[in-house]
């Protein structure tokens, strides 16, 4: 997960270098028609959890029902804020996540399942981090 050139906008990409001189990443777009290299600092970067939290022996993993998150937006690799009405139920269960959403009267968009690790905490837009 990288911050895009825009600052405000994350989108999901993967790291295929790491400078030791600079200190930076060179990371690709997931996106297949995008396909951009980008070069970045650490602080640009959130690496994504590669775990599921267990519901049954690790319920405080998982984000509460109201918190605020940033989330993949379905069939994009685009990262947005979203807060989420429910919380897995299984280790295989997918979040449900209400997208803020302008377009729609209360300004959310219906729920929408997003993996697991495909939520994370809303980084402070300070330092870039978690």
């Amino acid at each position: 997960l990288v911050k895009g050139p825009e600052d405000e906008n994350w989108i999901l990409a993967e790291v295929v270098a790491y400078n030791s001189v600079t200190g930076k990443y060179d990371v690709d777009d997931i996106d297949e028609e995008q396909k951009d290299r980008h070069i970045l600092s650490k602080r640009k970067i959130i690496p994504l959890p590669t775990h599921r939290a267990n519901v049954e022996t690790c319920p405080e993993a998982l984000f509460e029902k109201g918190s605020t998150v940033m989330a993949i937006y379905p069939q994009t690799t685009c990262f947005y804020k979203g807060v989420i009405k429910e919380h897995p139920s299984a280790v295989c269960d997918e979040y449900e996540v209400l997208f803020e959403d302008p377009s729609y009267a209360d300004g959310y968009s219906p729920p929408l399942k997003v993996a697991q690790r495909y939520v994370i905490q809303v980084p402070d837009k300070k330092k870039g981090k978690l």
